[in-house]
């Protein structure tokens, strides 16, 4: 029987096997170690804040942890899915808000604060009571016969006789009495309700005088004359403000 040499050929080769066994052993450990480390990285963010590193956990685990503790509490499970849904719900509001809001949002209409001031469901009182001769026109403009010229008309014109009595349409405090050479003696009253009215085209002699308090109804004055609406015949000339926009008096008093 012959016996093998250590140094034979067939010894080497079963050493040579042996060693690539072992090598390729390690090289799938180290890969298995690898692709479990990417995974962890994939898996979780860090953020570096200063010296300390946070990690944040993934989404998953959020909402890992999120069903634990509403089992955990009872009648939780239903507060949060009513207050999601209310979330769900609010969120929607706010985007069709915001989306009807970027149409012309950068003023209100005078229609909309006039809605805003008949919701009070205040009783005007009538100023005079002449018919509508000239409706009241803020953004288109409107022809005069007495200027000869296009403009906006910011007020309402009432028919009225010269010296007709002309009263207040709600309660307030007179806060100005002035003479102008184009819409004549004016009284500018701030009412209780924010309204600012001018009574335009009156006469000199006033019935109120600046800093006056005066209750809906009470005499103002009579009917004079408005020289740059002269060719409109006597009458009263109403002007609306509020928060230094001009409104409808017609839609806003009630006037009709």
């Amino acid at each position: 029987m012959s016996r093998i040499k250590l140094g034979s050929p067939l010894r080497v080769k079963k050493r040579s096997l042996s060693s690539y066994a072992s090598f390729a052993l390690f090289v799938a450990a180290a890969a298995i170690a690898l692709s479990a480390l990417i995974l962890r990285i994939g898996k979780d963010r860090f953020i570096d804040d200063g010296n300390e590193t946070v990690s944040l956990p993934s989404k998953q685990t959020v909402a890992t942890s999120s069903a634990q503790q509403s089992e955990n509490e009872p009648g939780a499970s239903s507060t949060t899915a009513q207050t999601n849904a209310s979330r769900q719900k609010t969120t929607r509001t706010t985007v069709r808000k915001t989306a009807e809001d970027e149409y012309d949002d950068h003023e209100d209409s005078e229609e909309t604060i006039a809605i805003q001031v008949m919701g009070n469901n205040r009783s005007y009182v009538r100023p005079s009571g002449g018919a509508i001769i000239k409706p009241c026109s803020i953004r288109e403009l409107a022809y005069s016969r007495t200027m000869k010229d296009w403009r906006v008309h910011n007020g309402l014109d009432i028919a009225a006789d010269k010296g007709e009595v002309v009263k207040s349409v709600a309660e307030g405090k007179v806060s100005d009495v002035m003479h102008d050479s184009l819409y004549g003696t004016t009284v500018v009253v701030n009412q209780n309700d924010g309204l600012l009215v001018y009574y335009r085209g009156l006469n000199k002699d006033t019935a109120v005088r600046q800093g006056e308090n005066i209750a809906a109804g009470a005499t103002i004055g009579t009917v004079g004359e408005i020289p740059c609406e002269a060719a409109d015949g006597t009458h009263l000339h109403i002007e609306v403000m509020r928060e230094n926009k001009y409104l409808d008096p017609a839609d806003v008093l009630g006037i009709q």
